[in-house]
């Protein structure tokens, strides 16, 4: 009798395999990490977005860490230390939503908040944050491709160039050209530094717990 069940099931564990296997794909939706469809923004990947991104925004316009380099380092070029703060919610986004066009969302809506709260740079504000979020997306995606994607030197390395861009932006655009070379040098290098730690290392750490803590991924 035993054995007579065992086949009953087998079979009908194999109808309905069948049925399964029949039924057209466009009727159904495969979901797992590596879907096509987990790489497209979801409602939680917007959410997380605008809060990050105001934020962000808020904390950009209205406090200003620069005063407390000055303190100890008032020399041309400091203020560039803490300036990884600025692209540390891209990072964030990134690390609990494992999607790159969050990234972009993250920074749009910190470059527009900050333009609403009276930049004095303006419009411009906004391509920065553009350009800023587009140099972490690829930094992160080169790192991918190295095999650091979780890492902390991969992490380190990413935040470093997404943090790059506004030194040599803002240098050029506010003419500098009688500084000596080497503050040119030596900004610059406190803007990748500032990304290493600020933007990378600290945007991990802040992810981990976000994780640990019980927030919900999107990956």
């Amino acid at each position: 009798m035993s054995k007579k069940l065992n086949n009953k099931e087998e079979n009908h564990i194999f109808e309905k395999e069948e049925q399964i296997s029949q039924i057209p794909k466009d009727d159904y939706k495969e979901t797992g990490p590596g879907q096509e469809e987990s790489k497209k923004l979801t409602t939680l990947d917007l959410v997380y977005s605008a809060i990050l991104g105001v934020l962000g925004g808020f904390i950009s316009s209205l406090i200003p860490f620069s005063l407390l380099i000055k303190v100890w380092y008032p020399l041309t070029g400091g203020t560039q230390l803490v300036s990884g703060h600025h692209v540390i919610w891209a990072a964030i986004i990134y690390g609990i939503t494992r999607k790159k066009k969050n990234i972009m969302v993250t920074m749009i809506s910190k470059g527009l908040l900050e333009f609403l709260l009276g930049d004095p740079w303006g419009l411009i504000i906004i391509f920065v944050n553009i350009m800023e979020g587009f140099c972490l997306a690829g930094g992160f995606q080169l790192m991918e491709k190295l095999g650091e994607g979780e890492t902390k030197l991969g992490w380190g390395i990413a935040g470093g160039l997404g943090n790059f861009f506004q030194a040599p932006f803002f240098w050029i655009i506010n003419q500098r050209w009688h500084l000596h070379f080497t503050l040119w040098i030596l900004a610059f290098m406190f803007a990748f530094i500032s990304g290493i730690l600020i933007t990378g290392l600290l945007g991990r750490a802040i992810k981990n717990y976000l994780i640990k803590a019980g927030v919900p991924t999107t990956f």
